[in-house]
């Protein structure tokens, strides 16, 4: 099911359903509301299931599916309307349908009512199995209102997850490391990574790419770059991701030269293969001298993209050909407007 095409995926569903000799089960049904959740058509989604619950009668997960879809559009009101009617039929909510809500109320802003449903959650806990808590809870708030400034608290929450008898996992230290470093305090979070190595947790490329990223943005390149190698050094092979985090802040810190020879190494496969993103920044940077070898190494980088099978957007072509042409180099800009014009013809082609 296509995220991009929800019609079309409602289209091909509606006439397979009328279609004799083609076998349709709940869980396809539920496959075609997954993808209209999550994109963000949860009002088609709930017509579907009333249009079609005698032939798909909703079960925990045709529920679940629905109040997400009410959740990523912010409707929290409906996820929980979604709730009340789930236990009205008879179907017992889960631990995913209360974390689905829990984290509903987070995106849409709703602290205080992610707070109160958290506390009843835990009030309910000791009755209902179902409602009690667990580490994707945990993760949620700690989360959630590490997000929302509320750092103290989600410490606090962090530090109580033990006492209940509920075992931080890998992505709860991410979580509480990542909206640490957002709050500025980088060396409190170089501190929860040192204890999540003494408590016997492996961190993983989440992880490391976090805490890079937070060292990178209090200027300590070097550190950033050490703890790379340290990654690396534990087997934990970094994405690209990880190295884009590293060759933007080498550039923002002025450290041109450390960010070249860092995607230098990428291009020739020593390292983790650049991707768009990394080739965008470079670009972007280019531009902040402006001088005649940053506009053609603007121009290499686009060739190279292309060579690496990119479809760079019309915008970036004539962004660094302005450049070129503004510094006087005419052979680039030829060998670049000969490209275009390959380009934009190979666009049509994948549009026909």
């Amino acid at each position: 099911m296509s995220h991009r095409r929800p019609d079309l995926a409602v289209r091909l569903f509606l006439s397979l359903h009328r279609s004799r000799g083609v076998a349709q089960d709940l869980p396809l049904f539920n496959s075609l509301l997954d993808a209209l959740a999550k994109s963000r058509h949860a009002g088609k989604a709930a017509s579907l299931v009333r249009a079609l619950e005698r032939r798909f009668p909703p079960d925990a997960v045709t529920y679940n599916t629905l109040a997400d879809g009410w959740c990523r559009v912010k409707d929290t009101s409906r996820a929980l309307d979604i709730l009340r009617e789930m236990v009205e039929s008879g179907i017992a909510p889960t631990k995913a349908t209360y974390n689905i809500i829990l984290k509903g109320f987070f995106r849409a802003g709703q602290l205080q009512h992610a707070w109160d449903f958290f506390v009843q959650m835990k009030k309910r806990g000791s009755k209902d199995e179902n409602c009690r808590p667990d580490v994707v809870s945990y993760t949620t708030v700690v989360h959630g209102l590490g997000v929302a400034g509320q750092l103290d608290k989600a410490r606090k929450v962090f530090d109580e997850m033990s006492k209940e008898g509920c075992t931080p996992s890998a992505a709860t230290y991410n979580v509480l490391i990542q909206v640490i470093c957002k709050k500025g305090n980088v060396e409190d979070a170089v501190a929860v990574f040192d204890d999540m190595i003494i408590k016997g947790y492996v961190p993983n490329v989440v992880t490391y790419t976090v805490l890079i990223r937070g060292l990178c943005h209090a200027g300590k390149i070097d550190r950033a770059m050490k703890l790379l190698e340290r990654m690396k050094g534990q087997g934990c092979e970094p994405v690209v991701q990880t190295y884009n985090v590293l060759v933007r802040y080498s550039f923002e810190e002025g450290e041109i030269e450390k960010a070249l020879d860092l995607f230098r190494r990428m291009s020739k496969g020593e390292e983790c293969l650049p991707n768009q993103d990394t080739y965008n920044i470079i670009i972007s940077t280019m531009f902040v001298r402006k001088r005649a070898e940053d506009m053609a190494v603007a121009a290499r980088m686009v060739v190279e993209i292309v060579d690496r099978g990119y479809l760079p957007r019309r915008f970036m072509f004539n962004r660094v050909l302005n450049g070129l042409m503004l510094t006087g180099n005419q052979e680039l800009s030829r060998e670049l407007l000969r490209m275009q014009e390959k380009y934009t013809r190979l666009r049509r082609e994948i549009r026909l």
